[in-house]
């Protein structure tokens, strides 16, 4: 008796354990996005993408939204890697800017309807036109 006790309390401990790390590792998946740099000027702006944490090998879309309109002046979609993620060069080009402050919409996409999917994952990053001093 007194062997078996210690010996479920040592599986009791590695199994807690083994789910924490479970659940740890499931809380990593949040998206994120680096978007670099985070302005640019009105006449054409190329940014870096690196973005992770959304449905693997699916759709993300993207729109370029400015807040005070509510207007998208740029959309697009990536496919995602294994892991949800995707880095990418993007450039906007002449003519699609207005100075202000914009907002990069990412969201999950599989039926590419150029609309977020119910439920699923969405991440926004702020920019502006021209860079502020």
């Amino acid at each position: 008796m007194k062997i078996i006790v210690p010996c479920f309390l040592l599986i009791a401990i590695l199994f807690s354990s083994s789910f924490s790390l479970f659940i740890n590792a499931n809380s990593q998946l949040k998206p994120n996005a680096l978007v670099s740099p985070t302005c640019g000027d009105v006449t054409g702006y190329g940014m870096n993408l690196q973005i992770n944490g959304f449905e693997p090998d699916s759709s993300v879309g993207w729109k370029l939204i400015h807040p005070e309109t509510q207007t998208t002046s740029e959309f697009g979609y990536f496919a995602t890697n294994s892991t949800g993620g995707f880095s990418e060069s993007v450039y906007i080009e002449e003519g699609e800017l207005v100075e202000g402050k914009y907002n990069i919409q990412f969201f999950d996409d599989a039926d590419t309807d150029n609309n977020p999917d119910p439920g699923k994952n969405e991440f926004i990053v702020s920019m502006s036109v021209p860079c502020e001093e």
